[in-house]
């Protein structure tokens, strides 16, 4: 189910303060919107969908030199 934006208008909803915007599933925002308690602002799309990942970086390694004992 899809999760909505809402803006609490008439009562203190899920701990948050009137005027607050809070995020619900959209089965909570029709009830609560039913009984005046918050206006729906927008939808949200589900967070399923993921988005494109940063492309890989090459693999490279450096090369190091061996350890002396004058290296510490």
């Amino acid at each position: 189910m899809a999760n909505v934006k809402v803006k609490t208008v008439g009562a203190i909803v899920n701990g948050q303060p009137i005027g607050s915007t809070v995020e619900m599933t959209k089965a909570e925002a029709e009830h609560y919107e039913k009984l005046g308690y918050v206006e729906v602002v927008k939808t949200t799309p589900k967070s399923d969908e993921k988005g494109k990942s940063a492309p890989k970086k090459s693999e490279t390694k450096a090369e190091s030199k061996p350890k002396t004992k004058d290296d510490k």
